[in-house]
């Protein structure tokens, strides 16, 4: 899970980072042909216009890519707190059986105790099945 994470994530700022750079080149080149000349301002205003629009897409890129990992993140967490449930569970289980296999071993001792005649065994196995 974490690798395709990863994965997307660096897809998603490559991509950015492409924009970014595209309106970075943008607006050096377009400021340069207005200062010297060879851009009016319309052309200017235009392409400064187009470096937003740029911008604007390299965010939308990044928070998409990241709406996505934060919602395969929520779903790895309901995955987990389910798990988490269902452990808890079996653990609860699991503490029910033993002690009902203490207390069938118990029975066990308790009989074989009354089938011998130790009374002695016998208080003992009942004491401790009272408990």
């Amino acid at each position: 899970m974490e690798a395709k994470l990863g994965k997307a994530g660096k897809q998603a700022f490559r991509i950015a980072n492409l924009l970014d750079d595209a309106a970075d080149a943008l607006r050096k080149r377009s400021r340069r042909a207005y200062r010297e000349g060879r851009m009016s301002l319309e052309e200017y205003m235009e392409a400064r216009a187009k470096e937003l629009e740029l911008r604007a897409e390299a965010s939308v890129v990044v928070a998409s890519d990241l709406s996505g990992v934060l919602e395969e993140a929520s779903e790895a967490g309901e995955n987990i707190e389910w798990a988490i449930r269902n452990a808890k569970g079996r653990i609860e289980r699991v503490r029910t059986l033993e002690s009902r296999l203490k207390v069938a071993a118990l029975l066990i001792s308790l009989a074989g105790a009354l089938a011998s005649g130790n009374v002695r065994q016998v208080l003992k196995a009942g004491k401790a099945l009272a408990d």
